[in-house]
């Protein structure tokens, strides 16, 4: 789908990140991963998020943001879950201070705690809401100028 080369990357506790990457990952036709899979090669945008864990992003996802390279990504789309907080401005700094190009658009998914994953007994998922999975998609497309 894109004429850009495109790598998606994610932390997740619980799954809820893992959920909204995949959509991610499948409207730009390729694969998500986690944080813990290095990029292979240059990227020219990197969608990248993670969870929402008292009131910041995880420790893990801060260092993998600190160790990218303008010359490993020229731009970073960011995305979150949580109940309630957008944390993407926490990734758009991290990722501007080490003199990357950040993509206007980011995507808070409000995932309510019902799907948390302590509550859920473990499934490792979230079930997405239609509508939350049409913004997913079109926040997608507007990163990839589609």
């Amino acid at each position: 789908m894109s004429e850009y080369k495109v790598a998606v990357r994610y932390q997740s506790r619980g799954g809820n990140t893992k959920t909204v990457a995949e959509v991610i990952a499948k409207t730009a036709g390729v694969t998500a991963e986690s944080i813990d899979v290095p990029l292979t090669g240059p990227v020219d945008i990197l969608f990248v998020g993670g969870g929402v864990y008292a009131w910041d992003i995880d420790k893990a996802l801060k260092s993998f943001l600190e160790n990218l390279t303008p010359e490993a990504v020229k731009s970073v789309a960011a995305f979150t879950t949580a109940g309630g907080m957008n944390k993407t401005g926490t990734i758009t700094s991290i990722v501007k201070s080490k003199g990357i190009t950040v993509c206007e658009e980011t995507l808070a998914v409000k995932v309510l705690l019902k799907n948390h994953a302590a509550l859920t007994g473990g499934k490792g998922y979230v079930e997405l809401s239609d509508k939350q999975i049409q913004s997913i998609e079109t926040f997608t497309k507007q990163v990839l100028g589609k």
